[in-house]
């Protein structure tokens, strides 16, 4: 067992499940599903550096686990409900910077057809139609209801009804920062990295999403008063992307992964990756961090 597993199992000294350690469990929780859905990753040298630094940033994975934790312990005030909606969809709406890694690669294979090189071509678009179907549920390519609008609805539910938590003013700057990061990582940084930053986002989002489900639907009912009926159809956002709709997603990574390798001939740096895999979860962590301090 991991250091994070045994150090999230301590059990409490009275013996109840007390709050403390319903955050261990959470913790917990996080690295389990992680590491489940990180296991699909078939490179074995980036897959241990990925589980090493999911370990090794054990403290971020706490803050974030206590942070839901906190949010959802009570009826927070309207103002920290906007803070919380609108910079939690700051770390989660990456579906532009995923296309926008998509675009990067079919511009590279259609380099490679001029070239002449039409194998590699084809490697660079499989890659670039693996991040599709990353993206297509989120943009609603089959026809479901945009995810955007799901996680309006549930926003705006929880923000008194009002939309107001889409202002920017609602943002903290630890969100924004966390976004450019990743949005940067994809557009700006060689493609190979923006690659590294997709797989230990689609492993989290996964991880994060099943941990969150039914205690966001306890919150929606016991202190938001909203039936079991109305919860389930507000928290629409998080059910659909659970399931094993995110762990898909990281496999479809990896396979994007797999054919940019074979189409461009880019190499593997594990101290790069590591350096991204350890910065996407502390800047999660510095998110979700600042939020409860709203809150604590």
């Amino acid at each position: 067992m991991s250091a994070l597993a045994k150090s999230d199992l301590s059990s409490p000294e009275n013996g109840s499940e007390s709050g403390s350690h319903l955050i261990a469990k959470e913790s917990l929780a996080l690295f389990v599903e992680m590491k489940d859905a990180f296991s699909q990753l078939d490179h074995v040298p980036l897959r241990e550096v990925l589980l090493e630094s999911l370990d090794a940033e054990r403290e971020s994975i706490q803050a974030i686990a206590r942070s839901f934790s906190t949010f959802l312990s009570g009826r927070q005030s309207p103002d920290i409900r906007r803070r919380f909606f609108s910079s939690w969809q700051k770390t989660n709406n990456s579906a532009m910077s995923v296309e926008g890694l998509a675009n990067r690669m079919t511009a590279e294979g259609e380099a490679q057809v001029v070239a002449g090189q039409s194998a590699r071509a084809l490697s660079l678009f499989r890659a670039a139609g693996r991040l599709n179907r990353v993206a297509d549920e989120d943009l609603g390519v089959g026809g479901q209801t945009l995810h955007f609008e799901l996680y309006y609805r549930m926003a705006t539910e929880f923000s008194e009804k009002g939309d107001q938590w889409q202002s920017r003013q609602y943002c903290l700057s630890a969100a924004s920062d966390f976004k450019t990061w990743l949005d940067s990582t994809r557009l700006r940084s060689p493609v190979i990295e923006g690659l590294f930053s997709l797989l230990v986002h689609e492993g989290y989002t996964h991880a994060e999403l099943e941990m969150i489900a039914k205690p966001f639907q306890k919150w929606a009912v016991e202190h938001m008063e909203l039936s079991e009926r109305d919860a389930r159809r507000v928290l629409a956002w998080i059910s659909v992307h659970n399931g094993g709709t995110e762990k898909a997603h990281f496999a479809h990574s990896c396979a994007s992964l797999s054919h940019y390798l074979e189409g461009s001939g880019a190499a593997v740096d594990l101290q790069v990756a590591q350096e991204i895999f350890r910065t996407y979860f502390r800047m999660k962590g510095a998110v979700m961090s600042a939020l409860s301090e709203l809150y604590t």
